[in-house]
């Protein structure tokens, strides 16, 4: 878990300075040129959503028995792992800061992610039902940034999910289980910084075509997503003595939403901003503002499909699973591993 803890805080960080185009004193873009750069965040982490939110549950048996009999048949465990998103998207916005992204990621950005997890044989007819959970509140922490400016962030992450399979293939005659099932996943969180000594403005015309300065300072960010997903899923695994592989298949729909808020004093030529501006700036493709911020949100709707497959080691109750996975609407690649109990 620390090795754990220590990848999601260099997550943290690098997703913090790429996601936060509005603390830059040095670049020189407008409005839109935020939005458009955090727009397009939110676009690729939106469709990369429910590919992440899969990670879990993907455990080798097909079938894993009933659990009325002797022995029940059951288990639990953990996993985790990272999912990939369009790198183009997070290095545009750090592009913007003067930042580079780690060429050591070069199959996507990284999205981690860990479950808790645990499934349950079926009775009378031959299906099982999988559980899983992963919850992650790192509370802010300041982070040196450049030239004496500090940042702090903070992360929260939270996965809950459930799946139910149908035995298709069980025999005893032949190593080969196959299952077909449905599963549903949640999964949200965000990124929040506070950024000491930082500040931005802008220029922007009003309706009469005047020119004004938009301005704040010291603000918080607060980037958030969400997506809820449905998947259907068919699954085989070929169990022979010490070790499983297996593979699958899973296509289905999912609801998701990306963006950002920034939270501080918003002043107009030096006055706290009116009414009177709201359309101008909201032209520039901020969809909220008020005195007290702005924030985007944007909404995807769309279908996701991914190809998995993995081996596992059995250890008599033990198992341990290494699980490669691929999205094939929105090109990218998964890696988990898992160890568990198992009857």
């Amino acid at each position: 878990m620390e090795k754990m803890g220590r990848i999601l805080t260099l997550f943290v960080v690098i997703l913090a300075l790429a996601a936060s185009p509005v603390f830059s004193q040095s670049s020189d873009f407008s409005i839109s040129d935020l939005t458009g750069a955090v727009d397009g965040f939110s676009d690729a982490i939106a469709k990369a959503l429910p590919f992440n939110s899969t990670m879990g549950l993907n455990w080798s048996d097909a079938y894993i028995g009933q659990l009325i009999g002797v022995p029940p048949h059951f288990g639990f465990g953990l996993s985790f792992g990272s999912t990939s998103m369009n790198i183009g998207a997070v290095s545009g916005v750090a592009n913007m800061l003067g930042f580079n992204i780690p060429s050591q990621f070069p199959i996507g950005f990284p999205l981690p992610g860990y479950t808790l997890e645990a499934r349950i044989g079926g009775f009378i007819i031959p299906f099982d039902i999988g559980f899983k959970f992963g919850f992650l509140d790192m509370k802010t922490s300041s982070i040196p940034v450049v030239n004496g400016l500090g940042m702090n962030v903070g992360l929260n992450y939270q996965l809950l999910g459930a799946d139910i399979r149908y035995a298709v293939i069980d025999s005893e005659l032949i190593p080969v289980k196959l299952s077909v099932g449905a599963a549903f996943n949640r999964l949200t969180g965000g990124v929040s910084t506070k950024a000491n000594g930082m500040g931005k403005s802008f220029d922007f015309k009003d309706s009469a075509n005047s020119d004004h300065t938009l301005s704040f300072d010291d603000p918080n960010l607060d980037l958030s997503w969400e997506t809820t997903s449905l998947e259907l899923r068919a699954h085989v695994s070929f169990p022979v003595l010490l070790i499983t592989p297996y593979a699958g298949v899973g296509a289905g729909w999912a609801w998701s939403k990306a963006g950002y808020q920034v939270k501080s004093e918003i002043k107009v030529d030096g006055d706290p901003i009116d009414e009177e501006f709201y359309d101008a700036i909201k032209g520039f493709g901020v969809s909220g503002i008020g005195p007290n911020g702005f924030e985007s949100f944007r909404e995807i709707n769309n279908f996701h499909m991914r190809l998995y497959a993995g081996i596992s080691f059995n250890l008599a109750v033990i198992k341990i699973d290494l699980t490669g996975m691929f999205n094939i609407m929105d090109p990218g690649f998964g890696f988990t591993m898992g160890l568990r109990f198992q009857l």
